[in-house]
């Protein structure tokens, strides 16, 4: 599980126009869930329970946050178009583990298992850390969470109709909390996504039930789970992967006619990538009954030069026993350092679920969790806490460690060292274009007046809504007057595709520049 969170503001009845238009008869022909559209879960304290299916009309009951049985509110609800009706995330593999279910139905069946029990640990991790707020605003306080629910609907082909077998799990905005139905709190769910998607695939990665079926059918797995005699298929075998290709190439060809001569460079490359994900993205392809799809994907794979493995291959995993768990906590730590310098208990929860799973660790879901709990609990041991009070909400990101301390102190010696220079005169306002200092406070000014002076380094801070990006879009306005340019590095690639539209600047993330001076990550996270 790589993917991200969808928070669902809708009408119920779009939800259910949804649900039921994203399963064509493909997915009929599988169904497990008999009439109903979606399988319905409780959890609480860590215990999963499964209900019958929801009907399209109990479903629509249910995502308006009413008790699909009576028909009674839970709490009070909101009936606007903004209101939070449920957070969604895809459960799903590999799409090479799609590929192999085509193929052999022993394996679908214990995919779709795999998923179930992945789908159930989930919601159990989340029963015992998901939080709400109560109390009036401006003084609310975190609150465990009693009881939530969920549904989850299973589909078996992606969007563009090539097998791709996955789970949406939906958590119903509205949970049981002191005493009473409140609402989700949102933030603290989209705080956990590490912990969700870990978990997640680890849960059917270190299955030993789809294991043993890969390996009957002489399937081995990488580190990433991705199965090596079916990932050459991955990509001519997806409908979507050929349209994305084609668009690029569009864009490609269109450039190089406005501009002859000229080389497109890696960052109009990434744009142009991202730029065909959302280009002409595809409506359901017209449905077809599952026996017919499932021949047709035979037929590709074999047309592609597939061929079945010849024998099986004994499945040979690392015993849980033999995982050094100090220093499988140190490794987290590490990993969880080269992305970000705070976390939280979810992220660490995340990095060990995907470190079990790319060690590969087989082992029945129970070990695994005792194993995933305890290399959670000796890598907090070794964190140090951001905030030194007590009560602080486990979603907040207030984790680091004496690694990433220890360099934030070289940098600021090192930066403080380089700006030991005599202090900077008042800088000049009025050398600034009138029709720019109008729109900027005097802060503001100050600063663009500095960036756009000969300094070779100027460190500005400021919290936020302070007007960074205000100043760095009137920076750049001066330096084009000047003839000269503005670069934005920031720390993900998210943040500089913001910065990119909002001040119209080239940006980029700094593992960008690294990357090019040929720096690489290991896979141990060094």
């Amino acid at each position: 599980m790589r993917g991200g969170m969808k928070i669902y503001t809708g009408a119920p009845t779009a939800a259910r126009c949804y649900v039921e238009m994203g399963r064509g008869r493909a997915d009929d022909y599988y169904l497990a869930e008999g009439t109903g559209i979606a399988r319905r879960y409780a959890a609480s304290g860590g215990q999963v329970r499964q209900f019958a299916p929801l009907s399209g009309d109990a479903y629509e009951t249910w995502v308006a946050g009413s008790d699909p049985a009576t028909g009674e509110p839970r709490g009070r609800l909101r009936t606007d178009d903004r209101a939070v009706r449920f957070v969604e995330v895809v459960v799903n593999g590999p799409k090479s583990w799609s590929l192999a279910a085509a193929l052999h139905p022993d394996i679908a069946a214990a995919y779709d298992a795999a998923q179930d029990r992945a789908v159930e640990q989930i919601l159990a991790w989340l029963s015992e850390h998901g939080t709400t707020r109560v109390g009036p605003r401006g003084g609310q306080v975190q609150v465990p969470v009693e009881a939530l629910e969920a549904t989850a609907v299973r589909h078996h082909t992606s969007r563009a109709g090539d097998p791709h077998r996955h789970v949406h799990l939906q958590l119903l905005a509205r949970v049981f909390a002191a005493g009473k139905w409140r609402g989700l709190h949102t933030v603290a769910i989209r705080d956990s996504l590490a912990a969700i998607n870990g978990i997640g695939h680890a849960a059917m990665a270190t299955d030993p039930h789809p294991r043993a079926a890969w390996a009957a059918h002489g399937f081995t797995a990488d580190d990433t789970g991705e199965l090596l005699q079916l990932a050459a298929y991955v990509g001519p075998m997806s409908a979507r992967a050929a349209q994305i290709a084609a668009n690029i190439g569009r864009y490609e060809r269109e450039w190089m006619q406005a501009h002859p001569g000229e080389l497109a460079g890696p960052t109009l490359r990434r744009g142009w990538e991202a730029r065909a994900w959302v280009d002409g993205r595809p409506d359901k392809v017209h449905p077809r009954w599952g026996e017919v799809l499932e021949d047709r994907w035979r037929a590709e794979l074999a047309g592609l030069g597939y061929r079945d493995p010849a024998h099986p291959v004994a499945l040979t995993p690392m015993p849980g026993g033999a995982l050094d768990r100090t220093a499988a906590a140190d490794r987290v730590l590490t990993r969880l350092a080269a992305a970000r310098s705070a976390w939280n208990t979810a992220d660490i929860r995340g990095e060990v679920e995907q470190l079990l799973a790319a060690d590969g660790i087989v082992a029945e879901a129970a070990v695994r969790l005792e194993l995933a709990e305890d290399l959670t609990a000796r890598t907090l041991g070794r964190c140090v806490p951001l905030l030194e009070r007590d009560g602080v909400p486990e979603h907040i990101r207030s984790l680091t460690s004496r690694p990433v301390l220890d360099v934030e102190a070289d940098l600021t010696a090192r930066f403080t060292a380089r700006a030991g220079q005599p202090l900077l005169p008042e800088s000049q306002h009025e050398r600034l274009p009138a029709w720019l200092v109008g729109g900027l406070d005097d802060g503001q000014a100050a600063a663009v007046a500095l960036l756009t002076g000969d300094r070779r380094m100027v460190i500005l801070e400021g919290a936020a809504g302070a007007g960074k990006t205000t100043t760095l879009a009137a920076t750049r306005a001066v330096l084009r007057l000047q003839d000269r340019g503005l670069a934005v590095v920031t720390p993900t690639l998210k943040a500089a595709k913001v910065a990119r539209t909002e001040t119209g600047a080239a940006a980029g993330s700094a593992a960008w520049p690294a990357h090019q001076y040929g720096w690489r990550w290991t896979s141990a996270g060094d």
